[in-house]
């Protein structure tokens, strides 16, 4: 009971709350926490990725560490998926698929973000049996999605993850960021004129003349002066009375918006084939993985030859579009990691890969720093399901 009163009190709320009054102060925190998003989108995705590098330094670095570092990477790929659907609705952003595509599209997003730890929490709770039944749930679930996108709602190649993060530079609108610029620099440059003011009124006070600005004897270029440095939070790198309305020289990069905006490409025949194997592709391998036992290579070589056969059955992309395209590309990539799975990186790659990895960390000066936690992690890595065969 204490520690539940404590945690009210650092939320702001009554020692005592009923069902209703918790909804209701759980709601108006969401609700100023929207208005923050929403107002700051600059600012939201500094602070996401702060959240993320962490999980990158946490990964390796004591035991136990990388259950804590899937769990910070799981929420800040979920709070870059909420901060997007806020920012979405708060610009105004249009999207071409239904509403039953896009739940789906958003379930399927959140299995993979999870997918990971949902792995690792599970081997660490229930075992080796509980892991194999949540990565074959998961599976089911994502099969039985995809399965819904492809020939129910004919959404083409659906990439991995379905819903990408939101290039926010380039596809929320000019006057949506400049407005929530606005907004926040008006204040700012009220703070900034007070302090030039105080900084004036003091040199006048003592006799001397205010120099709040310094120019270089060789440059030529004008600074301010460090006596009239305002603190760190309301520095703006810009001289004292010049406070511009608008940012210049911003340039917009091609929209990844309107590119998802773009309808998907209609699979027939062969195409539709293949694409059903690629969704497939996941119970094929499970499934013979039950049958034949892990150290058998035909699971290895069912999967390949699945992914292979995918990819040939797609046939020439030039009429698919630009993400279509870039997915195929991706899958094509990803033939890469059949040498990182079992059977054939514990007979062939890992004496190799390892050695390679010693060999760099030895020979080039720093590179150890970076090299000896990833040979640590490689094992744990190599033996999650989710990170070389859930792709």
């Amino acid at each position: 009971m204490a520690a539940e009163r404590e945690g009210n009190f650092l939320l702001g709320l009554p020692s005592k709350l009923s069902p209703d009054m918790a909804r209701e102060k759980l709601l108006e925190l969401f609700e100023r926490y929207r208005k923050f998003v929403s107002s700051n989108p600059d600012i939201t995705s500094q602070l996401e990725s702060s959240f993320r590098v962490v999980s990158y330094f946490i990964a390796g670095r004591f035991q136990n560490s990388s259950e804590l570092a899937e769990l910070v990477y799981s929420a800040s790929n979920l709070i870059v998926l909420l901060n997007d659907g806020i920012l979405r609705k708060a610009a105004k952003l249009k999207t071409s698929m239904s509403l039953p595509q896009k739940r789906i599209m958003t379930l399927l997003t959140v299995l993979e973000y999870v997918e990971v730890f949902a792995e690792i929490g599970a081997a660490r709770l229930w075992g080796e049996l509980g892991r194999w039944i949540v990565i074959a749930a998961i599976q089911i679930a994502k099969v039985a999605l995809r399965a819904l996108l492809l020939f129910k709602h004919q959404a083409g190649i659906v990439r991995t993850p379905p819903i990408t993060p939101l290039d926010r530079e380039a596809d929320l609108p000019d006057a949506f960021l400049k407005s929530c610029k606005d907004k926040r620099k008006s204040a700012e440059s009220l703070e900034m004129e007070d302090l030039d003011q105080v900084f004036v009124q003091k040199a006048e006070e003592q006799g001397r003349v205010p120099q709040v600005t310094f120019m270089g004897t060789r440059s030529g270029r004008k600074v301010r002066s460090l006596t009239a440095t305002p603190p760190l939070s309301l520095r703006d790198w810009k001289l004292p009375g010049f406070h511009r309305d608008s940012p210049a020289g911003r340039t917009k990069t091609v929209s990844s918006l309107e590119q998802q905006n773009l309808p998907p490409t209609r699979l027939g025949g062969a195409r539709l084939v293949g694409e059903a194997l690629h969704v497939f592709r996941p119970l094929v391998y499970l499934s013979s993985l039950a049958t034949c036992g892990r150290a058998s290579w035909k699971p290895w070589l069912l999967s390949f030859l699945t992914d292979v056969s995918s990819l040939a059955l797609m046939g020439d992309t030039k009429d698919l579009n630009l993400l279509e395209k870039a997915e195929l590309k991706r899958r094509s990539l990803m033939l890469l990691f059949y040498i990182l799975r079992s059977p054939f990186y514990d007979k062939y790659a890992q004496a190799k890969i390892i050695l390679f990895l010693r060999l760099l960390a030895s020979t080039v000066p720093g590179v150890g720093l970076i090299i000896e936690p990833l040979i640590g992690y490689l094992p744990n890595w190599q033996r999650t399901y989710f990170y070389n065969w859930g792709t």
